[in-house]
């Protein structure tokens, strides 16, 4: 019976969340949606896509397929002019998007990626050493 109910929750779970998984990007500092259509307007829907860095219009950074609605979305780590291009059937649509403010501010209040890791490591430094002194006074104890 407890085989059934995990089973039901599995189920549950997964009916809850049918929404396709999205890539993170720890280091994107903007992230940027694309809708990409074809010439007489409809969605190029499961397009292959291909994002180019700003600078660097012969190398692919990012790839991936566009959704049902001709979207897509990836994580822009820096500003600048970011190229995305789709094909599909024969089709291609180019899009050039401009990432971040003139000044090249940072947009939102999020903190630095850098930063994150930075207080990760730290936290795990303190939990090792915690577990260190643990051990240390229980040797002492026994």
């Amino acid at each position: 019976m407890l085989t059934l109910r995990a089973l039901a929750l599995i189920v549950a779970t997964l009916l809850l969340c049918n929404r396709p998984a999205a890539a993170l990007d720890l280091f994107a500092t903007h992230n940027v949606t694309v809708q990409f259509a074809t010439v007489d307007g409809k969605p190029m829907a499961d397009a292959e896509v291909n994002v180019y860095a700003p600078g660097d219009p012969t190398h692919v950074v990012k790839t991936g397929r566009t959704d049902k609605d001709g979207k897509f979305e990836f994580g822009a780590d820096h500003d600048g002019l970011w190229t995305a291009e789709a094909h599909v059937a024969g089709e291609v649509a180019r899009a050039t998007i401009k990432v971040g403010g003139s000044g090249g501010e940072k947009q939102g209040g999020e903190p630095s990626p850098y930063l994150v890791v930075g207080a990760l490591g730290v936290l795990l430094v303190i939990a090792v050493w915690y577990r260190f002194l643990r051990t240390r006074a229980r040797r002492r104890r026994g």
